[in-house]
């Protein structure tokens, strides 16, 4: 009979257990970040006083306690994604994070909120991981505000303090195959061999000399790799955009997947250019449609005006009006240098099969991205009529409030200062636009020439020397 009744109170007790645990609320999975601490307290900079108060720290808990996902907030607060990685850099390209520098090279990580800039004759290719490929000349400098992971598309936000900066879209279409040598050799060799163009072998024959005449077909097989390797990403892609907010100080670029060129000037105007599918080099017979936006500064300025393909457009010091560039003969001069460049192409996609992944995913879980790829999940950029806006399209509503405004104060401040410096018969610091941005790249073009040929075989006796067939010898020479 004990028994009996002690068995009974047991499954009372079970069951009365599970029930209870079964009604109480599931709590969401804690999200830690890739390579983020577990502990939220920032150590090494606490105010020893403040963190000591149990006033402080009564206080501090009872906001908490209003807000149950107080941690997630600041973990993603605290969190910096990485954006990208430099591709590849000749000279110095200074690295500015938090209160310290460091010079970037070949695959340098690059975070949310880091400043990259060429110091005196210096270039750089960066690769963003949606895709998009940054080019910065000479004296140039950018900073990479964020990358968003969206659902539906991604979203980069990105400031051009200064300088001649390169802002390429990437393009699921092929592009068209050419024989002409590639223009942008400054950094040749690159640091990716697979890059390179296989260079054609013409075998000795005395039977057929005329065939060694023959031009070299190395650049058309180079496009064909080119566009094997855009086809086959495309399949990982599965045609997600990007939306670019590129802001410089006195105007503000955006649009799905752009594809534009800016020269800013300190303290002057802003030269800028949208290249269409042509002048991209795109294998199209119509242009793709693709609507760039600009917006001016102003505290009430709101308008967004649509800007035209291959035209040079100059937006005044003030950012409060643009026209139609003039002069461009210098411009023109320097967008030459990045005319063809297949190999920095290839060096993408490359890349993009590399590094990219997580960007393209079909279905997403939020916990599995921030965990094992440390990026937070974003909505979408445009919701539906009647539904309420995903956290996406508030954050690009908020940028475009945001920047317009902040930046209008600094023109402001600026334009007060300069009154001041002129008061007191002092110069102002402004920078004009030189050929220090791409002479040193134009040099380069002009001297290379048939430079794999040459360094091929003995120049006296054509003779194939052995060290040209080690394949250390090869890479440090750019021979493929």
């Amino acid at each position: 009979m004990k028994m009996n009744l002690l068995t009974a109170l047991i499954v009372l007790t079970t069951s009365f257990f599970f029930e209870v645990r079964a009604d109480e609320p599931k709590v969401p999975a804690k999200v830690e970040f890739k390579d983020q601490k577990q502990s939220v307290t920032p150590w090494g900079s606490i105010p020893l006083n403040s963190f000591l108060s149990f006033k402080e720290w009564k206080e501090e808990s009872d906001i908490r306690d209003q807000v149950p996902e107080w941690e997630k907030i600041i973990r993603e607060r605290n969190h910096r994604e990485l954006v990208g990685r430099i591709y590849q850099c000749i000279g110095t390209c200074r690295i500015d994070r938090g209160e310290s520098f460091f010079n970037g090279s070949h695959r340098t990580g690059l975070y949310e909120g880091d400043e990259i800039q060429t110091v005196g004759d210096s270039y750089a290719w960066i690769f963003l991981f949606d895709g998009t490929m940054v080019r910065l000349s000479p004296r140039s400098s950018i900073t990479f505000n964020e990358l968003n992971i969206g659902v539906n598309e991604n979203f980069l936000n990105a400031r051009f303090n200064a300088g001649n900066i390169l802002w390429l879209s990437r393009n699921e279409q092929t592009y068209q195959e050419s024989n002409v040598r590639e223009t942008d050799v400054m950094f040749f060799p690159y640091a990716e061999y697979e890059s390179l163009p296989i260079t054609e072998k013409k075998l000795y024959m005395e039977d057929d000399l005329i065939e060694l005449l023959a031009e070299s077909k190395s650049q058309l097989n180079h496009y064909k790799s080119l566009n094997e390797a855009v086809l086959a990403n495309n399949k990982r892609t599965h045609g997600k955009p990007t939306y670019a907010f590129l802001v410089m100080p006195n105007a503000t670029l955006m649009g799905v997947s752009p594809s534009v060129e800016v020269v800013t000037l300190i303290g002057g105007k802003t030269f800028l250019k949208k290249r269409s599918s042509q002048t991209l080099g795109l294998d199209v017979k119509d242009e793709i449609p693709n609507d760039v936006f600009l917006q001016l500064r102003g505290f009430d300025n709101k308008t967004l005006t649509t800007i035209q393909d291959d035209l040079w457009i100059t937006v005044d010091e003030k950012g409060r009006n643009y026209a139609q560039s003039e002069d461009v003969r210098w411009l023109d001069v320097g967008e030459f240098i990045t005319r063809r460049i297949p190999s920095i192409m290839l060096g993408r996609e490359i890349f993009l099969k590399r590094y990219s992944e997580f960007a393209f995913r079909e279905k997403y879980d939020p916990v599995v991205l921030a965990r094992a790829d440390g990026y937070r999940m974003w909505g979408k950029l445009t919701s539906t009529e009647g539904a309420p806006k995903d956290d996406l399209e508030l954050r690009l509503e908020f940028l475009k409030e945001y920047f317009r405004r902040v930046e209008t104060s600094n023109l402001l401040t600026s334009s007060r200062f300069r009154e001041r410096f002129e008061k007191r018969g002092e110069t102002n610091v402004t920078t004009e636009y030189g050929n220090y941005f791409f002479i040193t790249a134009l040099n380069k073009y002009y001297k290379f020439g048939e430079v794999l040929n040459e360094k091929s075989n003995d120049k006296e006796t054509g003779e194939v020397l052995n060290s040209t067939t080690k394949l250390l010898w090869k890479k440090m020479h750019g021979i493929r």
